[in-house]
């Protein structure tokens, strides 16, 4: 199992973040490149079990993750099936004077095929890291929008 960090910076205020990232039924409109589809199948106070329909390394796989939410700051995520079954990712959130500091630990778990493919790992870990700068960029992008429609 390899771990890591993500660490990036966003403008937006944390609450904001936190909502847009832990909102389970409109995350694939913030990132619809990666996230096809998100069907909530068990749903409490604080746990979502959740099938994905992701698009990751140009494959679509579907694969099922439990998100755990503790408002303001933590959201967990645990990849439950596919061929990274047994990742995590350990989101937290941190306000600060310019906006929203996010720290991302990734323990990364490789299952079949995948096991034999060389320098996966690396691979994967650097398509995460692009896809933090995107979620970013995403997510600032569909703040903006939806302060229009507000409005």
């Amino acid at each position: 199992m390899k771990s890591f960090y993500l660490c990036r910076h966003s403008m937006l205020d944390r609450n904001d973040l936190f909502e847009i990232s832990t909102n389970v039924d409109n995350f694939h409109n913030v990132m619809p490149n990666y996230f096809k589809s998100m069907d909530v199948i068990e749903d409490n106070t604080s746990e979502k079990i959740v099938l994905e329909k992701i698009s990751f390394l140009g494959k679509t796989l579907d694969v099922k993750t439990k998100h755990i939410v503790l408002p303001p700051n933590l959201h967990g995520v645990f990849i439950l099936s596919g061929p990274l079954s047994g990742t995590s990712f350990i989101e937290n959130y941190e306000s600060d004077d310019m906006g929203t500091k996010i720290i991302i630990q990734v323990s990364l778990q490789i299952n079949g095929f995948l096991k034999f493919v060389p320098l996966i790992e690396k691979l994967i870990s650097k398509k995460m890291n692009n896809v933090m700068n995107e979620f970013i960029i995403s997510a600032e992008s569909f703040s903006q929008r939806h302060l229009f429609y507000k409005s």
